[in-house]
């Protein structure tokens, strides 16, 4: 049996995905803006800040992607309201030349007017690799439960 409620939630739709970062090289602390804004519904994402913004409290998942240059290191961070939701890094010892690539994920519960961004972490400067066909820096998120 189903059955309707007079009053129900709509939950709204809300994702984005971007990448290509504005700048290939970051030093320690730096927000790392992602500019190529493939979607964005809800408008939370600010390609010009790097941020997303918080308009509908719930359960959010982000995902960062990073690839490096060959013999190149990347520390970064999602944070929220400059807490570490999660870290990860790449050193890159390989001398053949090979580019790879990272990715980290987290889950988190954000209140309306969070923001959520990518930072380098406080380690060392940070190198991306330019996007290609076959590899991309990214940064995505999406409301998964209110």
């Amino acid at each position: 049996m189903h059955f309707l409620f007079k009053d129900q939630l709509v939950i709204p739709t809300i994702y984005f995905y971007a990448r290509a970062p504005a700048s290939l090289s970051l030093s320690t602390g730096q927000t790392v803006v992602y500019t190529t804004v493939e979607a964005n519904e809800g408008q939370g994402y600010d390609p010009s800040s790097g941020r997303f913004t918080v308009s509908v409290p719930g359960l959010y998942s982000f995902a960062v992607q990073f690839c490096t240059e060959n013999q190149k290191t990347a520390y970064l961070e999602i944070v929220n309201q400059y807490k570490t939701l999660q870290k990860s890094s790449f050193e890159d010892q390989n001398v053949n030349g090979n580019y790879l690539s990272v990715s980290m994920q987290v889950f988190t519960k954000a209140d309306v007017s969070d923001q959520i961004w990518v930072k380098s972490s406080d380690f060392t400067t940070s190198a991306f690799q330019n996007d290609d066909v076959f590899r991309r820096n990214s940064f995505t998120g999406a409301l998964v439960h209110v």
